[in-house]
């Protein structure tokens, strides 16, 4: 170090010094002056840093992109680009694009399987010697990125905007497929040079010996390694061609071979089977003439000689319809692109093409499939309907950022010109524009939707709600704000009015001062017209609706509401039919709650922890009693649900949860007023009440859709009833039939009593009250 250094440097310690003294105690450590950051810069020493090139290639070759594939992408849009930059220059200078075969701009392709080498040429802006070591030479140097800037430094950059490649660094993932590559490239500015390079620390360049042949454009030869020689397969070509670039703007030609018949001249008549016998005898042979005379008098088939001819074939022929106004595009275009898009034959149930302007500038073009895949809830399953294309070069088909989860079975594509993406191209940037575009993708879908619901014939829609409607509920839990009213509004239930019934309709049907929404989870709707907990609704006249799918109930807890109308599951304690209690009525029921009272007691005490509380009921009509699940607890729909999806722990964590019912009994029904007055004769140690209690509990669980804890224990009281009534039961008229088509599947006759005839007084009690027509025990 030189005495003038050594001098800096004490200045500069001398400065931080006088700094750290001058500031108070515990700041010392806050930073530096702006005094001394100037110091520093004026009387540092600046080097540069240092980068091995060896390892940076290795990064961008082995980590920066996850298929070897990609390479064909990146190469043909760098060919793009490059004829995207002759064809603007040559707006306004035509004499750029020379003439006949040149100023053709396209991409042709050639695989040399004997030498291994596969050939990517295009009529482009070709470059200069300082553009091959500037471009190519230099990691992450980008001519397009230049380019563009050039552009929009003279105010003029509207037509550069289709170019993709920014980044510098696509070129290098050839090195996936190869262990060398040639680059021949043309510019009108310069001669023809060559550029090598096998992946390492250098490069060379040279004039090409062979002059001029290219005329104008570039050629990337690729010497591709063993271990992918699938991408010298001429399918290999064609399937990547397709799947990544064929809504490239320029034509792509791969050279091809198949075999056709030779000209006529050429044809050599081959028989394709000939007898050969030389030990025949010429006596056997003269018989044998007249024996197969007829035989030979057929000409035998002959083998047409085949021929290997190469031609230019075009790979992509489809056309990026979405770029198109959708004013100028018709119905059956739509369904050939559909079609052809997503190797389907059938046509779209609905569609929409749209263009967004604005902050965010994309195209789209949605379709709904008439069937939706059978994986479509399956969370591991890779579904790809919808393409990302950014410029119209393939990007990917995973886009679980612009596309939610519940929408995974729409099909199509979007393209957007400004899309944010990682350096390989390969996965989205987290973005703003991201959040936009998603919200436009669910809106447009939300209206093909709509536009379905509107059609004149209904069944369409309902075929529609069959086959998608538990995807549409999914996207009504998971979005926010207008978007989650709008789906809302298209949903469909069954009800005890209609089997296709959404919330307008409902509303439309409501009885008058009506101000709640009545609903019921199970298996099926008969089910659920069938259940006691539906009984007293309907016989007031209210609609209630079925929820039939697992999804359902959980997708109401997220609704709560319609509008200023509330959501009432009729499964929950605390029901009301929008009935005002007058004083009168509220007197009735405190004295019936207070008649009660010891049977509700006794239930209480008899059914302990299985119960929560024990009260009467006022949602009931024609049933003993049910069980009902408290404000907080889980339904019995929701537990057979759960149960059916949970393990063995989840069930466990959920148990305080499934055993919050409420008992409710019907004060009206004969089988409860016989056990109170039973109650209250012989009180709680009653072995018939106690008998009576526990199957009036679990059959009220097996009506009311819940499944019996322990069936063993349900079965014994049942077996208990039957020894109470035992010499009855003897007495039943029944008779086995003889034949299967006389069976007889009405109810047993019980005998008329005998007034001689000692008579259980159990039994005499429990047939007195059942008289009514009521058979739940």
């Amino acid at each position: 170090m030189t005495s003038k250094s050594r001098l800096s440097l004490l200045m500069v310690m001398l400065v931080c010094l006088i700094t750290m003294l001058a500031i108070p105690k515990g700041m010392a450590n806050e930073g530096i002056s702006a005094e001394d950051q100037s110091i520093i810069k004026s009387q540092g020493e600046t080097h540069e840093f240092q980068a091995e090139v060896n390892k940076l290639m290795n990064i961008i070759i082995n980590s920066l992109y996850s298929k070897k594939e990609i390479f064909l992408r990146e190469l043909i849009s760098n060919s793009a680009d490059a004829l995207d930059k002759i064809r603007f220059l040559a707006l306004t200078n035509p004499a750029l694009l020379g003439e006949g075969e040149q100023a053709n701009l396209d991409i042709k392709i050639q695989v040399d399987k004997e030498n291994h080498f596969l050939h990517i040429t295009d009529k482009g802006i070709g470059m200069t010697k300082a553009d091959l070591i500037k471009n190519l030479g230099t990691i992450a140097q980008s001519g397009t990125k230049e380019f563009i800037q050039k552009l929009t430094e003279s105010a003029d950059s509207k037509g550069s905007s289709n170019l993709i490649g920014q980044f510098g660094v696509g070129f290098y993932s050839l090195f996936l497929v190869a262990d060398y590559v040639v680059v021949t490239s043309k510019n009108n500015e310069d001669d023809q040079y060559v550029w090598t390079s096998t992946s390492d620390s250098s490069f060379s360049i040279m004039k090409d010996p062979k002059g001029n042949t290219l005329g104008r454009g570039t050629r990337i030869s690729l010497h591709i390694k063993d271990d992918s020689l699938e991408f010298l397969e001429q399918s290999t070509i064609e399937e990547l061609v397709k799947k990544y670039s064929q809504f490239i703007n320029f034509p792509i030609y791969l050279y091809s071979s198949k075999e056709v018949d030779a000209p006529e001249e050429e044809q050599v008549e081959t028989p394709i089977e000939e007898q050969e016998d030389d030990e025949v005898k010429v006596g056997e042979e003269e018989e044998e003439e007249d024996e197969q005379e007829d035989e030979q008098e057929e000409e035998k088939p002959k083998e047409k000689k085949k021929i290997t001819e190469w031609t230019w074939e075009k790979l992509n022929n489809n056309k990026p319809l979405w770029m198109r106004s959708p004013k100028e595009v018709e119905k059956e275009e739509y369904t050939e692109f559909y079609q052809a898009l997503n190797k389907r034959t059938d046509s779209p149930l609905a569609y929409s093409h749209f263009v967004a302007e604005g902050d965010t500038e994309f195209r789209a073009m949605l379709f709904i499939p008439k069937d939706p895949p059978q994986n479509m809830f399956d969370p591991e399953a890779v579904l790809n309907g919808v393409k990302l294309f950014v410029r119209r070069v393939f990007i990917t088909d995973n886009i679980r950022e612009l596309l939610p989860a519940w929408l995974r079975f729409l099909q199509g594509v979007i393209d957007s010109d400004d899309l944010p993406l990682n350096v390989s191209r390969e996965i989205l940037q987290q973005h703003k524009l991201i959040g936009t575009i998603r919200k436009r993708v669910i809106k447009k879908f939300i209206q093909m939707v709509q536009e379905i619901s509107n059609r004149e014939d209904k069944a369409e829609y309902h075929d529609f709600f069959k086959k998608y409607g538990t995807a549409l509920k999914f996207g009504i839990i998971e979005e926010t704000g207008e978007n989650k009213n709008r789906l809302i509004k298209l949903l469909q239930f069954a009800s005890s009015k209609d089997d296709h019934t959404t919330f307008e309709d409902y509303v439309s049907r409501m009885k008058e001062g009506q101000d709640q929404i009545y609903y019921l989870g199970g298996k099926d709707k008969e089910q659920l017209a069938q259940s006691p907990l539906a009984e007293q609704a309907l016989k007031q006249g209210y609609e209630v609706l079925y929820l039939v799918d697992p999804v359902d109930e959980y997708l109401f807890s997220q609704i709560n509401k319609y509008g200023e109308l509330q959501l009432t599951n009729l499964a929950r304690e605390g029901v009301k039919f929008n009935k005002e209690t007058n004083a009168e009525e509220a007197d009735s029921e405190k004295a019936v709650t207070e008649e009660y009272k010891p049977l509700t007691d006794f239930l209480q005490k008899q059914l302990g922890k299985r119960v929560q509380k024990v009260v009467i009921s006022k949602l009931l009509s024609d049933s003993p009693c049910i069980l009902l699940s408290n404000t907080w607890g889980v339904t019995a729909n929701m537990e057979r649900i759960m149960k059916a999806q949970s393990n063995a722990g989840q069930q466990q964590e959920m148990a305080p949860f499934m055993k919050a019912k409420v008992m409710e009994i019907n004060p009206t029904h004969s089988l409860i007023r016989a056990l109170l007055a039973r109650v209250n004769e012989f009180g709680n140690t009653d072995e018939a009440a106690k008998v009576q209690a526990n199957v009036l509990y679990e059959t009220a669980a097996i009506s009311s859709g819940y499944t019996i804890e322990n069936p063993t224990s349900f079965t014994n009281w049942i077996y208990k009833l039957m020894e109470l009534s035992s010499d009855k039961l003897s007495e039943t008229k029944y008779e086995t039939p003889t034949k299967e088509d006389d069976v007889d599947f009405s109810e047993p006759t019980l005998p008329t009593t005998n007034e001689e005839e000692p008579v259980d007084p159990i039994y005499e009690e429990f047939v007195n009250n059942n008289q009514g027509g009521h058979d739940e025990l």
